[in-house]
């Protein structure tokens, strides 16, 4: 019998396309980029991530971080809403939505709402990562 290669806490995956922080993410083999409000979905980032950029030879310039920490259910993270975050309240299901933010509906269930949304987010505990 072998141990879980991962148990808890976030998973580091390399960035394909720059991400924002309290966004829902997909994965794929070159990396992860925004979820659509279709799926999939694996987890969620809060943490900006940028994709590899071209350096020019003999610069000293450091771009962003080229990798993240990809958060998986049942960890509870606040997710951007797109729309007014306080019509989800809490023990509500939240849903992804268009760029990697999340809705009060829509056709993804990606969560339950921890606590009432305020400002532009809504603490969210994610379910298990949803492929498609």
């Amino acid at each position: 019998m072998s141990n879980p290669t991962f148990r808890s806490g976030p998973i580091t995956f390399s960035v394909s396309s720059d991400v924002k922080k309290f966004r829902l993410v997909k994965v794929a083999e070159e990396g992860v980029s925004h979820a659509a409000d279709s799926g999939p979905v694996f987890g969620a980032v809060t943490e900006n991530g940028f994709a590899p950029a071209e350096s020019e030879g003999n610069s000293l310039v450091h771009a962003g971080p080229n990798s993240v920490a990809v958060h998986i259910g049942p960890a509870t993270v606040p997710l951007e809403v797109s729309g007014t975050a306080s019509e989800i309240k809490q023990g509500a299901a939240v849903y992804a939505a268009a760029d990697g933010k999340v809705a009060a509906s829509g056709s993804v269930v990606v969560g339950v709402a921890a606590r009432n949304g305020s400002g532009s987010t809504v603490k969210t505990t994610l379910l298990t990562p949803i492929a498609q």
